[in-house]
């Protein structure tokens, strides 16, 4: 259904107008007040409102199409969405966001839905881009390059690394408001530690499209395992979409990779690639 903020806030409103009434009868003083300390509750609400709106029709068209998309800036690779959906969640867990309204119930009932089969979001992590870690890949699926595989798991790295503070924040914020996203966070617990030991396992494997076996190959491959890192640090700079200051730590094997060597790379990546690509 299309999202709009017109729909799904007047009905919060009046919602609010009602509890409001019930103070100012039990409470004569806000009689006088009442209808600032309202208007102001409702602009607050309003412009919080928008804010979800905002973030979750992004991630949703970076994800699939809906009508309303085509009014909306959103790009469609793995690493802008992970980025979408840490937006989201860290709207959420604002202080100021209102989370009595209709449309930030309805945005939570949507994240509540964990199932990889009719979610968009889960599907992707879980689903869509762990086969491209697949060992040997599918006959007929596409195989994608080191540098490509590591690109995709700095997204993984993202999504680990922001969880640690983004979880508790989310269950400190439903519980003050009464809610709950126990589906989602556990959702999100269980996809962590699945999808992470991909990339430690495609580095071991040496990217070659056969049965995983470690013990031969074990990461002897410095030159597509350079690749990765490439990779890996391209989404962690500052790559003209979103800045994201090279916030991340690389969490995976380094073989024999120096210092100095990925102190190189960095620079490359930070003073050419991001910018010419």
């Amino acid at each position: 259904a299309d999202l709009s903020i017109s729909d799904l806030t007047l009905s919060g409103i009046a919602s609010m107008k009602s509890v409001y009434a019930g103070i100012s009868a039990v409470a004569g003083f806000l009689a006088m007040v009442g209808t600032d300390v309202l208007s102001q509750q409702i602009a607050n609400c309003t412009t919080s409102d928008a804010n979800l709106l905002f973030h979750r029709s992004t991630l949703i068209c970076s994800i699939e199409s809906e009508p309303y998309c085509k009014n909306i800036s959103a790009m469609g690779d793995w690493p802008n969405q992970v980025i979408y959906m840490n937006n989201l969640l860290e709207a959420l867990v604002s202080p100021t966001t209102c989370l009595e309204t209709p449309l930030a119930r309805s945005t939570i009932e949507w994240l509540e839905v964990t199932n990889a089969t009719t979610s968009p979001w889960w599907n992707t992590w879980v689903v869509f881009q762990v086969q491209y870690y697949d060992m040997p890949r599918k006959p007929g699926n596409r195989i994608e390059s080191p540098a490509t595989l590591g690109r995709k798991c700095w997204a993984f790295a993202y999504l680990a690394y922001n969880w640690q503070h983004v979880r508790p924040a989310l269950k400190a914020a439903m519980t003050r408001a009464g809610l709950s996203l126990d589906k989602f966070i556990k959702a999100y617990d269980d996809a962590v530690p699945y999808t992470m030991p991909l990339c430690d396992r495609v580095m071991a494997n040496c990217f070659v499209n056969a049965s995983y076996d470690p013990t031969r190959r074990n990461g002897t491959c410095p030159g597509p395992v350079g690749e990765f890192y490439v990779g890996f640090e391209w989404e962690n700079g500052n790559n003209n979409v979103q800045p994201r200051d090279d916030k991340l730590m690389f969490p995976f094997p380094r073989y024999t990779q120096t210092d100095e060597w990925r102190s190189n790379v960095r620079f490359a990546v930070n003073t050419a690639i991001n910018y010419i690509i």
